[in-house]
């Protein structure tokens, strides 16, 4: 009835409940049908996007929103042989490609292209694949000059081979990582006893970009990059109805403090962009002034960072926390930006319509809402990281 991925299952039960209890969410229609719950540990945000989206494609759950809307999702494709190219399309244009056989060459759905491009990207580092495969003027493609091609426009390789070769991003793309890291450590084995210790060489590379993707903590972006879709931007604008938000926000930017009893006092600044992070525009902040209050100390970061106007200018503010953080920073914000607070505790979100503040309680699992939490976390994520690292230092000194 119902697929998803979340890093706490506590959590995500909760929300799903406290949906079924004011009836205004799915979870009111597939709570009372439901027997069982069944649930997968998986190691990292990676294997959770590929398993989600495989088992949305296995099981099409009635009550996921990604199945009713399955013209606009995302997928990444093979093409026919024996030229097989790897395409991200939208599901309305799977048709035309007349493909052999769907179940072996489509994988997803996938509910942001972001997503899609970063699997995508991932598989040409580790496994490596052609954009122009045996092409009639064996002109070497862009990947080749990577170093990320297998050689097909070359013809180094035959199609044959070249099939088989596409086959291990199929099992990447299809959750099937103990069978491919087998399959090439079989084939490392094979290599040996041929003495083609190249290949060997090459075989036993790609296992360890495979094993550090899959042990790599730290996926956290690609779980969020799932949460965002250009359906999600435009809904921002009518689920907050902020007085001064138009247009769908290109550029969200939140802010977050960390202390330890007033110690070591830092903030930061995360910035999305299309509803997705730009890590390289993220800010940090020595909180400088003598009010160790956190409204305060939200001030001073905010008024500091309209100082860099080279930094461009936000579409949407978000505060962690709520009325006293809204009201003391919103006098050194811009009067044109549209700026929200979201409260950790019914991650409540505040904002100030005709001098008066507006409080507005979405549900728990309301798309938009996931995206602004999504935003508010990495910007904790960021300021906790560097008052870690202050702490650390005031320590060994």
């Amino acid at each position: 009835m119902y697929i998803g991925k979340s890093i706490s299952v506590k959590t995500r039960i909760k929300q799903h409940y406290e949906g079924f209890q004011s009836g205004t969410t799915s979870a009111a229609n597939f709570i009372p049908k439901t027997h069982y719950l069944y649930f997968k540990v998986v190691n990292n945000d990676l294997e959770a996007v590929i398993t989600e989206a495989n088992f949305i494609k296995t099981y099409q759950p009635r009550y996921n929103a990604i199945t009713k809307d399955g013209k606009s999702n995302i997928y990444i494709i093979f093409t026919n042989e024996p030229d097989t190219k790897i395409k991200i399309i939208h599901a309305t244009d799977i048709q035309s490609l007349e493909l052999d056989d769907y179940k072996k060459q489509v994988f997803g759905p996938y509910t942001s292209s972001k997503v899609a491009e970063t699997l995508v990207k991932l598989s040409r580092r580790i496994f490596g694949y052609c954009s122009a495969p045996f092409n009639s003027r064996s002109r070497a493609c862009f990947n080749y000059h990577l170093h990320q091609c297998p050689g097909a426009c070359q013809f180094f390789i035959t199609p044959k081979q070249y099939h088989r070769h596409l086959g291990q991003i199929k099992k990447f793309l299809s959750g099937q990582f103990v069978q491919l890291n087998k399959s090439l450590n079989r084939q490392i084995v094979v290599a040996i006893k041929k003495q083609n210790f190249e290949l060997a060489n090459d075989l036993k590379n790609k296992i360890m970009s495979l094993d550090q993707a899959l042990k790599n903590q730290n996926s956290s972006l690609l779980l969020k990059l799932s949460d965002a879709t250009d359906q999600v931007q435009h809904l921002i604008v009518s689920s907050l109805k902020h007085p001064l938000l138009f247009e769908p926000p290109v550029r969200i930017e939140c802010y977050d403090l960390a202390h330890l009893q007033g110690d070591n006092y830092v903030g930061s600044m995360s910035v999305f962009i299309n509803g997705t992070p730009e890590p390289s525009l993220y800010r940090h902040f020595n909180i400088k002034g003598e009010k160790r209050s956190d409204p305060h100390a939200m001030k001073e970061i905010i008024s500091r960072r309209f100082d860099h106007l080279e930094w461009g200018r936000p579409d949407l503010l978000i505060l962690d926390g709520g009325v006293p953080q809204l009201s003391i920073a919103s006098s050194v914000i811009p009067p044109n930006i549209p700026t929200i607070a979201l409260a950790k505790k019914r991650e409540t979100i505040y904002f100030y319509d005709n001098n008066k503040v507006t409080s507005l309680n979405l549900n728990l699992e309301d798309p938009v809402l996931n995206l602004l939490r999504n935003i508010r976390d990495e910007a904790h994520r960021f300021a906790t990281t560097f008052h870690i690292k202050k702490r650390q230092g005031s320590f060994l000194a």
